[in-house]
């Protein structure tokens, strides 16, 4: 349907202007006119070429147990490789978060992909892709992206906040501390004394118990640090005058109330901050609802198969959590610390783990 209304459009074009060309060509006119309208009629030639192309162009992609197989035709020659199934990296699960432009009918979705990867992009392979709101993400994603491991014997690959986890598909439901011992997950030793987690994050030692304290500040930081940025473009824009000094005055009267706010909010959360505890026999994770009840979460460790630091697909953001998945829950938490405070406190979890296990 496009290739047609493609050369309806090309060729329309092409004929307004087709005598113009013709009698320039007739007269020996090369230069200006020919050229001219030969300039003028290009779209419509393009056109005309990517109509063709739909009826030409030819994709396909097969896959068998040991190999990949894939061509192409079109109006610019063939192109084919054969790749075996050996050679890929593995399975890869990820999600993409898409914005909704103007005029679309939503706001924004999620893009769910499973892949297979290869050394070099350009021979990867779409397995699965399926378009969901933020809120909910597809029941059969998961299980696809382990089936898909499984058919192929391929590793599970999936994108973490310092790269790319890859992991045996029948290692996702062994618990942390089995292949922490068997030696599947090298574990970098780190000594609790000694540790320095950074900008928002406190380690504190308390009889048998490791407590981590997070205080989630950072976006009131970042509220401040831009209201400190308007304040200045404000004052630079009134010593030009380029601002009426009555609403000058006006917003150095809306500062002190918007100061007074953050400090507030920064007063709650210093407070109230988040906290993570932890000792032989499980990991506790407390923190405050929505009705600003007082919550903890209790996983054994036993139960924890993965501790990782990766973006939430059912969260627009970009930052990735701490992710503490177990055999029937998660635990997410600390998307608003610093990269490197989180890659820190998962360093420090997965070597307390891994002293308790030996």
């Amino acid at each position: 349907m496009a290739g047609t209304i493609a050369l309806i459009i090309g060729s329309g074009w092409v004929y307004l202007f087709w005598n113009n060309i013709y009698e320039s060509l007739v007269a020996r006119q090369i230069f200006p006119d020919f050229l001219m309208m030969l300039f003028i009629a290009l779209p419509g030639i393009f056109v005309i070429l990517y109509g063709l192309s739909q009826y030409v162009y030819f994709e396909e992609t097969t896959i068998s147990r040991n190999d990949v197989f894939w061509r192409r035709r079109g109006l610019s020659g063939s192109r084919q490789w054969k790749e075996p199934i050996s050679n890929y990296k593995g399975v890869l699960k990820e999600h993409i978060y898409q914005h909704g432009g103007a005029g679309q009918s939503r706001s924004g979705y999620t893009v769910y992909l499973i892949r297979l990867v290869h050394e070099h992009s350009g021979k990867d392979v779409l397995l699965y892709m399926s378009e969901s709101s933020v809120s909910v993400t597809p029941s059969d994603w998961d299980r696809k992206w382990r089936q898909y491991a499984e058919l192929f014997q391929l590793p599970v690959l999936e994108k973490v906040e310092n790269g790319v986890s890859s992991s045996d598909v029948s290692d996702l439901d062994k618990p942390l501390i089995d292949k922490i011992r068997s030696g599947k997950l090298k574990v970098e030793h780190v000594n609790p004394l000694e540790t320095k987690l950074g900008l928002m994050a406190k380690l504190e030692r308390d009889d048998d118990l490791w407590i981590v304290t997070c205080y989630p500040v950072w976006n009131i930081w970042r509220s401040l640090a831009g209201l400190i940025i308007i304040s200045l473009a404000l004052s630079i824009i009134h010593a030009y005058k380029l601002i009426s000094p009555q609403l000058f005055r006006y917003f150095l009267l809306f500062i002190p109330v918007c100061m007074i706010a953050i400090g507030f909010s920064i007063r709650k959360h210093i407070t109230h901050p988040e906290q993570l505890a932890l000792d032989k026999k499980s990991i506790y994770y407390r923190y405050r609802n929505k009705r600003n009840e007082w919550v903890t979460d209790d996983m054994p460790l036993r139960s924890i198969f993965s501790i990782s630091v990766k973006s939430n697909p059912m969260h627009f953001r970009s930052a990735g959590d701490l992710v503490i998945e177990g055999k029937n829950r998660d635990i997410r938490f600390g998307w608003w610390l610093p990269r490197k405070t989180k890659l820190r406190l998962k360093n420090l979890l997965l070597s307390i783990i891994a002293d308790i296990s030996a």
